[in-house]
C-alpha cells in the first residue's frame, strides 16, 4: 500500500462505468509521483464501484468508497478529502484525464504555493479530440482573489473553475471544504474560500489536464458523461455570503469585482432556469420565461440565427 502518497487524487464517480477508467488510468501513470486515487462512488445505479473494484482490485493504489444515497459531487470531494492521505490533493472528474507529466510539472511550484493549477485543454467527447487550451494569452504567474471573482469578460478569464493541487494541510488547518448545497460552480467558491484564507496560487500555463466539456466545441453535440446542472441560486447565494462576510477585508476593486460576479449570475439565472424547464417538459413554465426575461429571448434569437446562417450558406451554394 501506499502509505505516503505525494498527491491523493480524489475522483468522484456517479455513473460514469463507461468513461472513468481512463481518469484513473491516467492518475496512477503520473511520471515521477507517488499517488493514491481514491474513487468516492456516489450510489451510482450502473455499477460504476464494482467496476472499479474488479479493474482495480489488484491496486493499492486504487481505494473505493461508496455512498449509501446520492449527495452530489460536493459532498463526494468532501468524502474524498477525508480519506486523503498524500500531502498534496488532486482534484480529476471522471470523465476527464490527466498528462502523464501533470503531477510533476506542478510540483515543481510546490515551494512557491499551496494551490498549483494549470491550463486546461479542451476535448470534444463526440469528435474524439482535442479542441485547444481554454485559457488563451497568460503567462506563468501568482494568482490573486480579484483573478478568481471577476466574471468572464472579452479582456478578462475566469479562473474559477480550475483544477488544481491543493497542498492538504492548508484544507486541514483552515477547515476548508466544499460547500455539499452546491452543485454548479461549487470550485469557484472553494477556490475563492481558499484566498480569502491566505493561501498562495500558482498559475502554469501548460494545457496538462483535460476537460470533457459539456458541448464539444467541434462537433456542437452533448457530451454522454456531463452530469452538470443549470441550476445557480445555490451558488449565488454562497457567494452573497462569503461577500458579506469578508468584505471589509477586501479591497474596492475586489468588492466590485463580487458585485459584478453576482449580477453576471443573476441575469444568467433565468437562462438556467429556462434550460431546467425545458429539460423537464414544462412547456408553460418555458412560456412563461420567455414572455417575461428579455435576456430568454435574446438568447433563443441568438440560438436560432446561429442555426439558420450555415442553412443560408448551403443555400447559396
Amino acid at each position: 500500500m501506499t502509505d505516503h502518497p505525494t498527491v491523493s487524487v480524489v475522483i468522484p464517480t456517479y455513473n460514469t462505468r463507461d468513461c472513468v477508467r481512463t481518469a484513473i488510468d491516467s492518475a496512477l501513470r503520473q511520471q515521477g509521483v507517488p499517488v493514491e486515487v481514491v474513487v468516492v462512488d456516489d450510489a451510482s445505479s450502473d455499477g460504476t464501484a464494482d467496476f472499479v473494484c474488479e479493474a482495480y482490485g489488484q491496486d493499492e493504489r486504487v481505494r473505493v468508497i461508496r455512498c449509501e444515497k446520492n449527495g452530489g459531487p460536493s459532498a463526494a470531494r468532501n468524502i474524498g478529502f477525508k480519506a486523503a492521505r498524500g500531502a498534496w490533493i488532486g482534484l480529476l472528474d471522471s470523465d476527464d484525464w490527466w498528462k502523464p507529466n501533470r503531477l510533476e510539472r506542478l510540483l515543481a511550484h510546490a515551494g512557491e504555493a499551496d494551490f498549483i493549477a494549470d491550463n486546461i485543454m479542451g476535448y470534444d467527447v463526440a469528435a474524439g479530440i482535442e479542441t485547444g487550451p481554454i485559457y488563451e494569452k497568460i503567462e506563468d504567474r501568482r494568482l490573486h482573489l480579484i483573478d478568481f471573482v471577476l466574471p468572464s469578460a472579452p479582456d478578462t478569464h475566469d479562473f474559477g473553475y480550475l483544477q488544481p493541487l491543493i497542498r492538504r494541510q492548508f484544507l486541514v488547518d483552515h477547515g476548508l471544504c466544499y460547500r455539499e448545497n452546491v452543485r454548479v460552480g461549487e470550485d469557484l467558491i472553494l477556490n475563492l474560500e481558499f484566498m480569502a484564507h491566505g493561501g498562495r496560487a500558482m498559475f502554469i500555463d501548460e494545457a496538462l489536464y483535460v476537460y470533457a466539456t459539456p458541448v464539444g466545441l467541434v462537433s456542437r453535440a452533448a457530451s454522454p458523461y456531463s452530469r452538470s446542472t443549470a441550476d445557480t441560486e445555490p451558488l449565488i447565494h454562497a457567494l452573497a455570503e462569503l461577500w458579506q462576510r469578508i468584505r471589509k477585508e477586501l479591497s474596492p476593486e475586489e468588492n466590485s469585482g463580487f458585485a459584478k460576479r453576482i449580477a453576471v449570475l443573476q441575469r444568467e439565472a433565468a437562462i438556467a432556469a429556462f434550460h431546467r424547464a425545458r429539460v423537464k417538459r414544462e412547456f408553460a413554465k418555458m412560456a412563461k420565461l420567455f414572455a417575461n426575461e428579455p435576456l430568454v429571448r435574446k438568447r433563443i434569437f441568438e440560438r436560432i440565427g446561429q442555426n439558420l446562417l450555415p442553412q443560408a450558406l448551403r443555400s447559396k451554394g
